[in-house]
């Protein structure tokens, strides 16, 4: 009876313990899915651990140990490293080549203060400058950043720079070797694949709205172009970098965006004229297009054959020599919508025929030489060299005005600033300032906040313990032999999984026992490791306040108000030169590069931008619409130049003034937008002060039969058509996007 009793409660026992471990999986794999976090821990704890012992215990050299040590942490715990296993390897290697660089530097400044402070200026701002090179370069900078502090401070002993390139050869090499055998990170999803799904569902989106028979279903699925956003898409994964493939992968996932809303355009013109506005050789250009937007996909995703722009322009050619014939009688109510399907479907075409050249280039293929080297050219850097790109990436975001640069800017005075007081007041430890500094430091001063205050309070609760363990275990090195390696897989899974608080105490309580085992040490180092920590996370606070302290969302504003502004302009000298009233003569600055550079930075500051908000107050403002209206101007613009060029003056002066009047009222809307951004009073600004409203309504004119009857001049009849139906599409754009604006000022 006793030994069933026994066995009874042994058997409950071990069903109570299953049902926790089942129940701390459940709550692991909830905040950990997949146990990426873990894995990470587990993967760099083991090549710290083997550097770290073999360099201390082994071969008794504690520079060594010191940089096998933080190395590791340095790349494989502040930094992202991530692609496929071919690139992280490669990441690894420029890391480390830059890193033996940045110690060599380090340790030869370290021994003058002011060398120091202003080695600490330039350097961090050119690591973190080097951000704009794309995201295994961000990815990296905080370990490049840690790898250059590290040999900042005492002892300044610039003879062991020979050890501690060897610790530092040793990480890199271990975390390598554990990156490709032990529990291998993932490898994220493709943004070719992305890209692929989105065109796909467009495609199917077209081909339904083409078929009467599926007009019921409406034109089909929504298509999955908002993955593609850069916002949506995790920092390391997006294709930004400044070279030939990136620079096509963010042009093809623009044109998608925009041949999602110019299909969305023709739906919406079908169901208002009841399917009077479609005509056979629109429906078959629209066929050629479907298929070619096939063949981009299956390039992307099957790796089939490339993309064949032929049967694209040929088809686009013939359906422009098509529209010099008119497109149905003076008084058909229907006429209006038949000249709008046609403008849409043919800039539909166009960009269709841009996206095929896009994965050309992803695809590392050769694509025709573009006419100049202009900016406003959509191929521009197809045929120009990878230094040059890099160059020019480089170049266009040194301004005050690039996110990039303003942050730059702010880490690299707050740890000038943090590496002077260290040596001004002589801080033993005042590399743990200045990595606070660099782990603490954020793009505005509220997220600056919400990061400080969790680390002061898991520093001072981690320094408490590792007091209580340095004071009970003394000299004993043997404790912390033994334990950490245990603390520091927990350590660093512990910030992920459980927040920075819980991250924060266990790395105190972590290199409180990395010291301990190189140095004596009291529990007077807790004490110091506090204040340090407090010092740093107050200097980045400080420096936060007074160094561009509202980030992205302020800077977004500016932004958007010249970039309104460029592409303002940039349609009314469009408009000017495809009239030839008035071309923009050789010597003034090209309006569509303008707005196309200023486009960048708006895209670069939106991405940032989208990183803050979950530490502060959404903005209500829908900038991605405002964007798109911008980039209708800018790809509409530069279609409407390659398909009609510089042509002679239309045969039509009053249709030419009609024109000309249009694009300054439409530029005016865009300035209107422009304005409500700079004034404290939003709402003054009202869309229908400057809106024009005979912009959609003028075919419908008595100046306009001449151009609808094709009867002076057919190809220039078919340039004006295409100048209102753009200017048609964009006024209406930037009437929708000014009244959210004032409908959200009301509001307010």
């Amino acid at each position: 009876m006793l030994q069933r009793c026994e066995s009874r409660s042994s058997s409950v026992r071990d069903t109570g313990e299953t049902m926790r471990a089942a129940r701390l999986r459940q709550w692991l794999g909830a905040k950990d899915p997949g146990f990426v976090a873990i894995k990470r821990a587990a993967r760099v704890t083991l090549a710290a651990c083997v550097a770290f012992y073999f360099s201390l215990y082994v071969l008794h050299d504690t520079q060594m140990a010191t940089f096998a040590a933080f190395g590791c942490i340095a790349l494989g715990a502040l930094s992202e490293v991530t692609g496929t296993p071919q690139q992280r390897t490669k990441t690894y290697a420029a890391a480390l080549l830059a890193g033996i660089v940045l110690v060599t530097i380090g340790t030869m400044l370290a021994v003058n203060t002011w060398a120091a402070v202003a080695g600490m200026l330039v350097i961090g701002f050119m690591i973190a400058y080097a951000g704009v090179g794309g995201p295994r370069v961000v990815g990296a900078a905080n370990g490049l950043q840690l790898l250059y502090i590290l040999p900042s401070f005492p002892p300044y002993v610039p003879e062991a720079l020979g050890s501690r390139l060897i610790g530092l050869i040793l990480a890199v090499g271990l975390l390598a070797i554990a990156d490709r055998l032990i529990w291998p990170p993932p490898v994220p999803t493709p943004f070719r694949h992305r890209l692929a799904v989105a065109i796909q569902m467009i495609r199917h989106r077209l081909v339904s709205l083409l078929d009467p028979g599926d007009r019921q279903a409406g034109a089909g699925p929504n298509t999955d172009a908002i993955g593609l956003r850069l916002s949506s898409i995790p920092p390391l994964e997006r294709p930004t970098g400044p070279g030939r493939r990136d620079r096509a992968a963010i042009h093809a996932a623009t044109l998608v965006r925009s041949l999602e809303a110019r299909v969305g355009a023709l739906d919406e013109l079908i169901e208002r004229s009841h399917g009077a506005a479609t005509h056979a050789k629109g429906v078959q250009l629209l066929g050629v297009s479907a298929r070619s937007l096939g063949e981009s996909a299956e390039a992307l995703d099957d790796g089939g054959p490339d993309p064949d722009t032929a049967p694209v322009e040929a088809g686009l050619s013939q359906y422009v020599q098509w529209r010099q014939a008119p497109l149905g009688r003076e008084g058909d109510p229907a006429l209006r919508f038949r000249l709008r399907f046609a403008v849409a479907a043919e800039e539909l075409t166009a960009w269709t025929r841009d996206l095929a050249l896009a994965v050309r280039i992803m695809q590392g293929k050769p694509v025709p030489e573009p006419p100049a080297r202009s900016l406003a050219e959509p191929f521009w850097y197809a045929s120009r060299s990878t230094p040059s790109l890099w160059f020019m990436r480089f170049r266009g975001h040194f301004t005050p005005r690039s996110v990039f640069f303003q942050n730059a800017i702010r880490l690299a005075v707050g740890l000038a600033t943090a590496r002077l007081i260290a040596g001004v007041l002589d801080l033993s430890h005042g590399f743990w300032m200045l990595l606070a500094t660099l782990t603490l430091m954020r793009t505005s001063v509220a997220m600056t906040r919400a990061a400080v205050v969790p680390a002061f309070l898991g520093t001072a609760a981690g320094g408490l313990v590792a007091a209580l363990v340095l004071a009970s275990a003394g000299g004993d090195s043997v404790v912390y032999e033994v334990a950490f390696p245990f603390v520091m897989l927990i350590a660093l899974a512990a910030g992920p999984i459980a927040g920075p608080l819980v991250g924060q105490a266990l790395f105190t309580l972590l290199v409180a026992m990395l010291f301990a085992q190189m140095a004596p040490v009291s529990w007077r180092l807790a004490e110091v490791r506090i204040l340090d920590v407090v010092l740093g996370g107050l200097l980045g606070a400080v420096v936060g306040l007074l160094v561009w302290p509202f980030g992205a969302k302020r800077e977004m504003r500016r932004t958007a108000q010249s970039t309104l502004d460029a592409a303002a302009a940039d349609l009314e000298s469009t408009v000017r030169s495809l009239t030839h009233r008035e071309v923009a003569a050789s010597g003034k600055q090209d309006t569509a590069s303008v707005a196309v550079h200023l486009l960048v930075l708006a895209d670069s500051t939106y991405a940032q931008y989208r990183s803050e908000l979950s530490n502060a107050a959404p903005d209500p403002v829908d900038w991605l619409g405002v964007l798109r209206v911008v980039q209708e101007v800018v790809r509409g613009g530069q279609v409407l130049r390659r398909t009609h060029g510089m042509g002679a003056p239309l045969p039509w002066p009053g249709v030419a003034a009609d024109l000309e009047r249009f694009g300054v009222s439409t530029a005016d809307q865009l300035r209107a937008i422009s304005g409500w951004f700079s004034q404290k009073s939003s709402h003054s600004h009202a869309a229908t002060e400057v809106a024009d409203p005979a912009v959609e309504s003028w075919v419908s004119t008595d100046a306009a039969r001449e151009v609808i009857r094709r009867q002076a001049d057919p190809a220039s009849a078919v340039r004006v058509l295409d100048i209102w139906g753009w200017l048609t599409g964009v006024s209406f754009d930037s009437r929708r996007e000014m009244d959210r604006l004032t409908r959200t000022a009301d509001s307010r």
